[in-house]
């Protein structure tokens, strides 16, 4: 999906960044939590976020992750008065922070601007929406396979061998994606490394056969361009 800053034409960027303050976060930091008054929007200016809820103590699910130039903490400040998730820096992070009144202000003195973030958050929305269904519909296997799809889309490099992945994948952040078991997901990993389906090396994976994992989902029936995490 296009991150939303680079959908701006150059005067709305540069109207963003004259309305914000910079914030630089390390790897790790909670930048909000869920339940917090959502008074800020964030956009990235360098780094990765990624937001998720909390199921138990120790379990979370990873709702979407966003990188250079994309926007988070809209779930709460354009529907409601507190974050419906939390958000954490993956890596170290530079974020343009906008006040909440202003951002209102923004979009509604500017008409362009205002349908630029409508057909993010339409895009956003239906790419959540085929996630969860990948996720639900098509059992264990099936969701593995989403978020190794999703992988490939994003940081995936073709090969005369498959598709390489140049983003590790780790085997606990899969099952927070998906909400299952991590020994469940090593089952399904390792029945398809011993099905020539992936190879690894370490964390780093090449898809060899990824028509497999497509017509686990039904992909040719479905209609999503934005499929990424």
């Amino acid at each position: 999906m296009v991150p939303l800053l680079q959908r701006l034409e150059r005067k709305e960027y540069e109207m963003i960044i004259n309305c914000s303050k910079q914030l630089d976060v390390k790897k790790g930091t909670t930048i909000y939590s869920e339940g917090d008054l959502a008074t800020q929007l964030y956009f990235i200016k360098q780094g990765k976020v990624k937001c998720y809820k909390k199921i138990e103590k120790d379990q979370e699910i990873i709702l979407f992750i966003r990188g250079e130039l994309d926007c988070f903490g809209e779930l709460g400040v354009f529907s409601g008065s507190t974050y419906s998730n939390a958000a954490i820096a993956i890596e170290k992070t530079s974020l343009y922070v906008m006040d909440k009144d202003v951002i209102e202000k923004i979009v509604a003195d500017n008409g362009t601007m205002g349908l630029h973030f409508t057909r993010w958050l339409s895009q956003s929305l239906q790419t959540s929406e085929a996630k969860l269904r990948d996720y639900i519909v098509f059992g264990s296997e099936g969701a593995v396979a989403a978020v190794f799809i999703r992988y490939s889309n994003m940081y995936g490099v073709v090969k005369q061998d498959g598709i390489r992945i140049t983003e590790p994948i780790l085997i606990r952040e899969v099952s927070k994606h998906i909400g299952i078991s991590r020994e469940t997901v090593s089952r399904v990993v390792n029945k398809w490394k011993q099905d020539g389906i992936i190879a690894s090396d370490n964390k780093y994976f090449l898809i060899k056969d990824i028509s497999y994992m497509q017509k686990l989902l039904s992909c040719e029936q479905c209609s999503v361009e934005n499929c990424v995490l």
